[in-house]
């Protein structure tokens, strides 16, 4: 009985230390210096959806999938603007999704 006590604990250590030495990923956010309000910004395959941007405002960061995926920015009028952005398989870091009066959208790494 001891001895299946110490095996657990022993497994349990090494998942801990995997988990934790694992990348935290990479996160994004948007912030709208456009003329007008975001209705909605979508970043790969609806994965990851921002509504609402005010104008002068920035997001809060939520995680992005790794590889290259889609933006797609629809304003409150209905125009569509689009880009893409690459995202590592590994590492972490941030990103922020800039689109400008002149409605051009920049890929930031914070």
């Amino acid at each position: 009985m001891k001895k299946i006590k110490i095996l657990f604990a022993a497994v349990l250590f090494i998942v801990c230390i995997f988990f934790s030495s694992c990348g935290k990923g990479y996160e994004v956010r948007v912030t709208n210096y456009n003329t007008e309000l975001l209705d909605t910004v979508i970043v790969g395959k609806d994965i990851v959806i921002f509504t609402k941007v005010e104008r002068q405002s920035t997001t809060e960061y939520r995680k992005v999938t790794s590889g290259d995926q889609s933006i797609r920015v629809i304003t409150k009028t209905k125009k569509e603007y689009t880009s893409t952005i690459s995202v590592p398989k590994k590492g972490t870091g941030k990103r922020t999704i800039q689109i400008d009066g002149l409605n051009r959208i920049s890929v930031l790494e914070d």
